[in-house]
């Protein structure tokens, strides 16, 4: 294969991921189109202008590298996203592979090419989560330098930290619900991944485990076929939680910023 064909191989399969997005309504927080729009408000601008006295009174924080790496994470997170849609359909599957043996049935996990690259993808999008909320949480935590060890920022540590006058408003409790249920739960996830099992791992010594048991079997496929809706919810999550952090932080500028012009 000459360097024109695999040029081409690249953008052929840009378009099925293309058409991914479209079929399943999937977005960044740059958009499909680079028009950097979230819940109709134009990011990019509104951002700027939220941050600017931060820019002036926190010169130790970079909202700029901030901005940008929160946009390639979510680019990241989309594009993995995609790519788990694409390979789903095309997974082996144990309970249609079933044959009897001896006097059980058995369901053998036949691993093909696909499952064994969205067992790749979904590792992949399970820590670009995580990395974009590290973001959003190096964000707030910028508001707050006493408070915090630079060394400990995180989502979790950052929300924390949040002083009691701002608990009040509903940015702060749509951030604070959702740091203590659905990122806990992406972070299980994500812990068990980066310093445990990954999910390829998991699947096979679980299948090892039920490879006579349907019931069971069942639902450790339907669990690994959930993945692809359980991170397009995700990617609803980042795109509303961008939202309420700068929401939040435009919040804390009037209150805590008085004095910087």
């Amino acid at each position: 294969m000459d360097k024109d064909q695999r040029y081409r191989a690249i953008w052929d399969f840009q378009d099925v991921i293309n058409v991914v997005y479209k079929e399943q309504e999937l977005k960044s927080l740059a958009g499909l189109n680079k028009e950097f729009l979230v819940n109709e408000r134009q990011i990019v601008g509104w951002y700027f202008n939220v941050v600017r006295k931060g820019r002036i009174k926190f010169k130790d924080f970079n909202f700029h590298k901030c901005f940008d790496d929160l946009i390639f994470c979510s680019d990241e997170i989309l594009h993995f996203t995609a790519l788990l849609y694409v390979y789903a359909p095309h997974m082996n599957n144990p309970i249609n592979d079933g044959y009897w043996f001896v006097d059980r049935m058995v369901y053998p996990n036949m691993q093909n090419l696909e499952a064994k690259r969205f067992s790749m993808f979904s590792n992949s999008v399970t820590e670009k989560v995580y990395n974009y909320w590290d973001r959003i949480g190096d964000i707030i935590a910028a508001y707050f330098p006493d408070l915090i060890d630079p060394k400990r920022v995180f989502f979790p540590t950052a929300i924390d930290i949040i002083p009691k006058r701002f608990h009040a408003s509903p940015n702060y409790i749509w951030l604070k619900e959702f740091r203590e249920g659905e990122y806990k739960r992406m972070n299980e996830k994500r812990k068990d991944v980066v310093h445990y099992l990954t999910h390829d791992t998991d699947f096979r010594h679980k299948h090892l485990e039920s490879t006579s048991d349907k019931e069971n079997m069942e639902k450790l496929v339907n669990e690994r076929d959930g993945l692809p809706d359980f991170f397009k919810a995700q990617i609803k999550f980042t795109l509303d939680g961008f939202e309420k952090a700068i929401l939040l932080i435009d919040e804390i500028t009037f209150e805590e910023l008085k004095d910087v012009q």
